[in-house]
């Protein structure tokens, strides 16, 4: 006997779930174009926070969770363990039967005030079927004198597939893909 084919309104909430999961795992990083921030510096000590996004992005297309969890803030390792990340992929692996690549796609206006960076980032998640620009905005701390990602997304997506923190009964518990 065929198994019966799922039908395509089932599919649909993993799949949308396990894209934010990935999206929020890279942050919603970005990349290309000058993107300068807007004369909002507060500090001109600090340098462009863009390549700790690259590096994030980087790891998490690795596999290497242990680069990516050293480049959260201190904020975020205190409420997430590399073990939860872990986790969370392998929830996307068995969702989806691989975990998607992620790509820059382009880094927007910076924003750097004092010890805290917002950048506008488009990350575009590589699925075998193409590609999903997602556009948001990336967090950065200035920490122990490097950027890590503080973003208040990771939350988000681990309660989407029900691996704690965040909300999903808000319609910001979710990235909002670009068009």
């Amino acid at each position: 006997m065929l198994a019966k084919p799922r039908p395509a309104l089932v599919a649909v909430p993993r799949l949308v779930s396990a894209i934010a999961l990935t999206i929020v795992l890279a942050a919603a990083c970005g990349g290309g174009g000058d993107g300068g921030n807007n004369g909002n510096d507060g500090s001109g000590d600090h340098p462009d926070p863009a390549p700790t996004l690259y590096a994030v992005v980087d790891a998490i297309n690795r596999s290497d969770i242990q680069s990516f969890y050293n480049g959260l803030s201190a904020d975020r390792r205190a409420s997430t363990t590399a073990g939860d990340v872990q986790r969370a992929l392998d929830s996307v692996q068995l969702i989806l039967g691989y975990v998607p690549k992620l790509e820059i796609t382009e880094v927007g206006a910076k924003r750097i005030n004092g010890d805290s960076a917002e950048v506008d980032t488009t990350l575009t998640v590589q699925l075998r079927g193409g590609g999903i620009p997602v556009t948001d905005v990336a967090i950065l701390k200035w920490e122990d004198g490097s950027w890590h990602l503080g973003d208040h997304f990771l939350d988000q997506a681990l309660a989407v597939l029900n691996l704690g923190g965040g909300s999903t009964t808000s319609p910001s518990a979710s990235p909002t893909p670009a068009r």
